[in-house]
């Protein structure tokens, strides 16, 4: 978690710490006391995090319970928005987030009535367009002058799609990563349209998704420290689940609509 992306941000944070502290900003950015703290604070964030996961497992269905989930939506908001800064450059940094962010929001909507109605659907429809439109942006190779419409391509994007299809030219993978954008492209806008072109994007987005989370740990894993690469990387495909869960999920609700809208007792 960056959280020295801000702490550490003197145009936001000098004015505060100077008043707050009566130190000056080296004080402040030196102090092995302050860095122990942020430390502490980043743990104590991770804590919040697992319980978070363990209470979503509940079913509570009580307003004062269920605010929770938004106290996890806005964790999530201000980890990808943390992460945003730490990037400096590209909106896709925090919006390429918004399928993990915006499931807790989701979950709160949805336990509210335990329907997923027109809304709640579009929600979560719009979350997961946002995701693969950012990540096709940076699949692509989208670079700006403007810093926050600069999506230049990651060079671990490249270097995983080389480990993990053996590709060993570089040009080659940035042919296949560019025409994934372009689908990207096309899944966000199929989501949005009939019924048999949504499936299309949905079922896109679910093996997409799923391979570009299990990708992280199949190309970064190291033989000789076999528990230490998955320790680092298991997480990283963990925390992408909703690049292919969420699609999944909106696919089954679609299943279910077409059962019910062609039985005639539910007309």
């Amino acid at each position: 978690m960056p959280l020295r992306a801000l702490l550490w941000d003197e145009n936001i944070m000098s004015g505060i710490i100077t008043k707050m502290s009566g130190q000056d900003w080296n004080w402040w950015v030196t102090s092995p006391d302050i860095d122990n703290k942020i430390n502490h604070c980043v743990m104590v964030q991770g804590f919040l995090f697992l319980l978070f996961a363990a209470l979503s497992l509940i079913p509570i269905r009580k307003r004062l319970y269920r605010s929770i989930y938004l106290i996890g939506f806005i964790n999530l908001v201000f980890l990808a928005f943390l992460k945003y800064m730490d990037n400096r450059i590209g909106i896709g940094n925090l919006l390429e987030h918004a399928s993990q962010f915006i499931c807790p929001l989701v979950l709160f909507l949805f336990t509210a009535r335990n329907n997923l109605n027109g809304s709640l659907e579009l929600l979560a429809k719009i979350s997961v367009a946002l995701t693969f439109i950012f990540h096709g942006l940076f699949a692509i190779n989208f670079g700006h002058d403007w810093n926050w419409l600069n999506h230049t391509r990651p060079g671990h994007f490249t270097e995983m799609v080389m480990i993990c299809l053996g590709i060993n030219e570089e040009r080659s993978a940035n042919q296949i990563l560019f025409i994934a954008g372009i689908l990207d492209f096309l899944a966000a806008i199929l989501i949005f349209t009939h019924t048999k072109l949504i499936k299309m994007g949905l079922l896109y987005m679910i093996l997409w998704g799923l391979l570009t989370a299990m990708a992280r740990p199949w190309a970064h894993f190291n033989k000789s420290s076999a528990i230490e690469s998955l320790n680092n990387w298991i997480p990283e495909m963990l925390y992408r689940t909703p690049h292919f869960a969420i699609p999944l999920c909106l696919l089954l609700a679609l299943k279910i609509k077409c059962a019910n809208d062609s039985d005639p007792i539910h007309r």
